[in-house]
């Protein structure tokens, strides 16, 4: 559309891993050489994590791509599987033709192929991305895959990626066992406003545009303020501010540019986004649909009522958690629940005395309306309930930082 405009050899901005753009920010470099380390060890499972559009995708692409290592790679990017499922999705990966798909067979059918990879002088890498929305039973699948060692060489190592909570589940010190295997990770941080410069500067230069386009010094707070310096969101931003130029027939990216890319997007500041709950429509938006709410109880008594608000909501005995359960068999971190693709999911996040949905004890469930489940002497209750209510709540209730029962 405006490539000729501009004449550019390419779109400056595209969302995909392209690694020709990949620009190396400060936590990029550290994470590009704390997994070139663990490539070089083969020892360990390496742990990389950061917000939705961080680069954590392009940074393995970039790594592989530079990888000197004979690596034979499997890269997983479904994470709602059981662990039949897992094995055979790593089958099909490795391109494995199983007898069938029984779990041992696909089990040693995987075994097979790794010994065969290390007596032939190969390495095998698993990258398994939304690593924090993995059941419980997988996780500890992985885990098992990562001891498989002969002779003192480990046979496969495994990366895994995904967001922030994802440091919870494999906290060094829950001292369990999967914990015990991650030699060290990385998170990728948002831009700074220094580095926000470069890179726009590096990526008009890959798409020929150095000379063309300029994006002034005064447009670089503007672009932080709504990108929060989030490499994908700087591109849908920028790539709307040329958009913006283009209609207006001007080369020069000012200030306006990026003020009329932002009212055509509808982006609010992003420190706003960030407070706001994740996932959660306008309170005008709201009519007509189903807000559900967790209601907690305890002796048979309601004592505090919750709304899912976010599309993660984490549950435990740490003050930081949205839910805050004050007992001593809740663990810090006990449970979440996450809304996909508009259903909401029960996950227990390796808890020591486990979630249980009526007496079943359950590591992951989909939850539908009636549903109770236990945690530590409480009973919630999974219920959805009356929209309207929901507006008037979201329109007059003050924001909830947090639940305390």
């Amino acid at each position: 559309m405006y490539r000729e405009f501009f004449q550019l050899d390419d779109y400056p901005f595209r969302l995909t891993a392209d690694t020709r753009y990949f620009f190396m920010g400060e936590s990029h470099a550290r994470a590009i050489a704390y997994l070139n380390y663990l490539l070089h060890t083969g020892d360990g499972i390496g742990v990389v994590t950061g917000e939705a559009g961080t680069g954590k995708s392009v940074v393995l692409e970039h790594v592989l791509a530079e990888c000197e290592t004979d690596l034979v790679v499997a890269r997983i990017r479904q994470s709602q599987l059981t662990t039949t499922e897992f094995f055979l999705a790593v089958c099909l990966q490795f391109d494995l033709k199983p007898e069938n798909y029984h779990k041992a067979t696909l089990i040693d059918t995987l075994h097979r192929f790794v010994n065969k990879q290390h007596f032939a002088g190969k390495n095998v890498l698993l990258v398994i991305d939304e690593a924090h929305l993995l059941q419980h039973q997988v996780l500890e699948e992985i885990r098992m895959l990562a001891s498989l060692e002969k002779f003192g060489r480990k046979l496969i190592s495994v990366i895994l990626t995904g967001a922030p909570e994802l440091e919870q589940l494999l906290n060094a010190q829950r001292k369990d066992a999967l914990s015990q295997q991650v030699r060290m990770g990385c998170r990728l941080e948002p831009l700074n406003e220094k580095e926000l410069d470069h890179y726009l500067e590096y990526r008009m230069w890959i798409a020929g545009g150095e000379r063309t386009v300029l994006f002034p010094e005064d447009t670089l707070p503007l672009i932080m303020r709504y990108s929060g310096g989030i490499p994908r969101l700087i591109n849908v931003l920028c790539d709307m501010a040329l958009v913006a130029a283009f209609m207006r027939n001007t080369k020069y990216i000012d200030c306006d540019c990026i003020e009329a890319a932002v009212a055509k997007l509808g982006w609010q500041a992003y420190e706003k986004r960030l407070a706001a709950p994740v996932g959660q429509p306008h309170p005008a938006q709201l009519a007509g649909r189903t807000v559900p709410r967790i209601v907690v109880m305890r002796n048979d008594r309601v004592v505090a009522e919750y709304r899912l608000e976010k599309d993660r909501v984490l549950i435990g005995r740490n003050s930081k958690q949205d839910i805050m359960l004050r007992g001593a068999w809740a663990s810090r971190y006990h449970a979440q629940i996450i809304h996909l693709n508009g259903k909401y999911y029960l996950q227990d996040l390796n808890s020591k005395n486990g979630t249980y949905v009526g007496k079943e004890l359950v590591s992951w469930h989909p939850l539908a309306n009636g549903d109770r489940f236990q945690i530590a002497g409480f009973v919630m209750e999974y219920q959805t309930h009356s929209s309207e209510q929901d507006v008037e709540q979201a329109i007059g209730a003050p924001e909830s930082n947090g639940l305390t029962v």
